[in-house]
């Protein structure tokens, strides 16, 4: 199955969060850059979440630490929440900074 190509407007959101850097590491006190994880709501695994659905993640919190959303899942949950609680205060922070930016 092909991947769909993110449009205009997916792609400017995932740069904004892309450029938010690891949510995970922000909760640690760190500051890292981020790639994007796609956050799967009720979605099987053959099918592709909205490119609306996403998280930023450091590699380590994303694809390859212990605690990390593929290889630790139960720990990361535990430890930062789940991928739809990160995702909704992260929606909201990025959208109260827009509105501020916004005002300017």
């Amino acid at each position: 199955m092909a991947k769909k190509r993110p449009n205009l407007a997916e792609r400017k959101w995932m740069q904004q969060v892309a450029d938010y850097g690891c949510v995970a590491c922000e909760i640690d006190g760190l500051v890292r850059p981020a790639e994007i994880h796609h956050v799967r709501k009720h979605t099987g695994m053959g099918l592709r979440p909205s490119h609306f659905d996403i998280l930023p993640l450091c590699s380590v919190h994303h694809r390859t630490g212990k605690i990390s959303v593929h290889l630790g899942k139960e720990a990361f949950v535990k430890k930062y929440g789940t991928e739809e609680q990160l995702e909704k205060q992260l929606r909201e922070r990025i959208e109260t900074w827009n509105a501020i930016v916004g005002i300017f």
